[in-house]
C-alpha cells in the first residue's frame, strides 16, 4: 500500500511533544510490514538544509525530498507560512495569529500530491481538512482533540472552495474550525486510545465541544493505542544517559539520578519525580497546586520538562522551594536523563488521550503515577488494584486529595518495600511497548477503508 502522511511533527526533525515520536513511530512500523510510507510535513526554518529541491505543488514554492530510514519524507518549501521560528508559534506553547491560513495552505498541498498515494493519513487539527480537498481516502488521527484550528469562515472557506460543502463543513459559530472540518470529511476517524474514543464522543470539554459531530459519525471513532520505538528508545543503548542499564541490572539508573541532580541543584534526599511535556491544564497541574507543599514537605521532589499556558504555576512552585521543583524547556536529551534518572514520572492528566510518557518512564524504570483516564487507564495498572501485574500507581477521582494520596502511597512504597519497587520497574521495563501491534490495527483499518471507497 501506498501511503500518505500529513503531519505537522516527525521526529527527529521537529517535535514539541509525542506527536512527533508517534508519527515516526507508526511510519517505521508501517514499514517494517512492508507499506510503503511517504511523510509530508513543512519545511521549517531550521531545516533548511534538508533535502534535495523538487517543483512544487499547490501553494508550495518547492517541495524538498529526503530519505530517513527507509520512510521518504516531502519538505514543503512555502516560505509565506513556515520561515519562522516554531512549530506552531515563536514561543513554546504559543501560536501565530494566521494559524488557519498557514495551515490551509498546508493543505492545499498536501491535497494537491494525494493523488499520487493509495491513502492518505492525516493527523490533527493542523492538516485535518486536507480531507475537503484530498484526490485520496483519507483517515483523521486526533492525537488530542482539545486543540481545533479556528479563523475567519469567508477567508478559510476560500482556501478549500474545491469542496461544494466546504462552508458547512468547516463552520463553528460564525468561523472556521478545521478540527470539525476534518472529522466531518474524513472516511475514517480515529483515535489513541479506546478510552479517548469514547471520551470524545460524551464530552465536550475532552473534544473542543465537538463531541455531538463525533458521536454521528456513521462510521464510529476507532481507538488504536499508541506505542514507542523500542529499539530508539532503550536504557541498554541509550548514549544520552551516564550509564546504559537494563531489567536484570538496574545499577546504572544511579548515576542518571545523580546526573539529573546535578544539571537540576534539586535536593536528592527525597523522591524524584518527573514530569515531561506541555505545562497546560490537559496535565492535571491544578491537581497539585494545593498539595505541592505539604507533599514536598514528604520529600517529594520535582523535575518538570516542557512549556504551555501553565508554565506560571510549576515557576512559582520553583520558585517557592528552588531545592525541590526544577522548570526548564523540553529536550529529547534532558527527557531521556528525566525518564532514566527519576524514581518516578507524574501524570496526572484531566485527560490522556493515548500518553507517552508513561510509557518511555516504564521503559526506563521509573515506575508511573497517573490519574487513570484514556490511554492511561489502558496501559498503567495499579498496584493496590492488581498486585500480581502492577506497573505502576493510579487513581480516577480528579481531586487534588485523590493525587496527593497516590503519590504518597508510591513514595511509601519506595522507601519500604524496595522488593516491590523492583518489581514494578521490570514490569514496565519488560512489556513490549513496540508499535507493531497498533501498524498491523492500522493497516487492517486502511483496508477496510478502501474496501468502502
Amino acid at each position: 500500500m501506498n501511503l500518505l502522511f500529513v503531519v505537522a511533527e516527525m521526529a527527529p526533525f521537529a517535535t514539541s511533544g509525542g506527536l512527533g515520536d508517534a508519527i515516526t513511530g507508526i511510519a517505521h512500523a508501517l514499514a517494517r510490514l512492508e507499506q510503503s510510507v511517504t511523510v509530508l510535513m513543512p519545511r521549517y526554518q531550521w531545516l533548511g538544509d534538508l533535502g534535495e529541491a523538487r517543483p512544487g505543488e499547490g501553494p508550495a514554492r518547492g517541495i524538498y525530498h529526503h530519505e530517513e530510514a527507509g520512510i521518504r519524507v516531502l519538505l514543503v518549501d512555502d516560505p509565506e507560512s513556515f520561515d519562522r521560528p516554531g512549530i506552531y508559534g515563536p514561543e513554546p506553547g504559543s501560536a501565530y495569529e494566521d494559524e488557519w491560513r498557514r495551515w490551509g495552505r498546508f493543505c492545499q498541498t498536501a491535497a494537491a500530491v494525494s493523488g499520487q498515494f493509495d491513502l492518505v493519513h492525516l493527523h490533527d487539527a493542523q492538516t485535518a481538512p486536507t480531507a475537503l480537498l484530498s484526490s485520496a481516502p483519507t483517515v483523521l488521527t486526533l492525537h488530542n482533540a482539545a486543540y481545533s484550528v479556528q479563523g475567519p469562515l469567508d477567508e478559510a472557506v476560500a482556501l478549500f472552495e474545491g469542496h461544494p460543502d466546504a462552508a458547512d463543513l468547516l463552520e463553528w459559530y460564525g468561523a472556521a474550525n478545521y478540527l470539525k472540518g476534518g472529522i466531518l470529511a474524513a472516511d475514517q476517524v480515529t483515535t489513541v486510545s479506546r478510552g479517548y474514543a469514547r471520551q470524545i464522543a460524551e464530552d465536550p470539554a475532552v473534544s473542543s465541544g465537538l463531541n455531538e459531530f463525533v458521536a454521528g459519525l456513521d462510521h464510529a471513532v476507532v481507538g488504536i493505542l499508541n506505542g514507542i520505538e523500542i529499539r530508539r528508545f532503550d536504557p541498554e543503548t541509550d548514549d544520552a544517559i551516564p550509564v546504559p542499564f537494563g531489567p536484570d541490572d538496574l545499577t546504572g539508573r544511579s548515576a542518571a539520578r545523580q546526573e539529573l541532580l546535578a544539571r537540576t541543584g534539586l535536593d536528592g534526599s527525597g523522591v524524584l519525580f518527573g514530569m515531561v511535556g506541555r505545562m497546560t491544564g490537559q496535565k492535571g497541574l491544578e491537581l497539585l497546586d494545593p498539595v505541592i507543599d505539604q507533599l514536598i514537605g514528604s520529600g517529594f521532589r520535582l523535575v518538570a520538562v516542557g512549556n504551555g499556558d501553565q508554565d506560571y504555576l510549576v515557576d512559582g512552585w520553583a520558585a517557592r522551594a528552588p531545592g525541590a521543583v526544577w522548570h526548564g524547556p523540553y529536550s529529547e536529551e534532558l527527557a531521556r536523563l528525566v525518564w532514566a534518572g527519576g524514581d518516578s514520572f507524574l501524570m496526572p492528566s484531566r485527560f490522556e488521550p493515548g500518553g507517552l510518557g508513561n510509557l518511555y518512564a516504564m521503559r526506563y524504570g521509573a515506575p508511573p503515577v497517573v490519574r487513570l483516564t484514556g490511554g492511561l487507564a489502558s496501559t498503567v495498572i495499579d498496584l493496590t488494584d492488581h498486585p500480581a501485574s502492577a506497573n505502576g500507581f493510579g487513581f480516577e477521582d480528579y481531586t487534588p486529595e485523590a493525587l496527593r494520596e497516590t503519590v504518597e502511597r508510591a513514595m511509601g512504597v519506595l522507601r519500604d518495600q524496595p522488593d516491590v519497587w523492583a518489581a514494578l520497574q521490570r514490569a514496565g521495563m519488560t512489556t513490549d511497548w513496540g508499535w507493531d501491534p497498533a501498524a498491523r490495527r492500522y493497516l487492517d483499518l486502511y483496508e477496510r477503508v478502501l474496501s468502502r471507497s
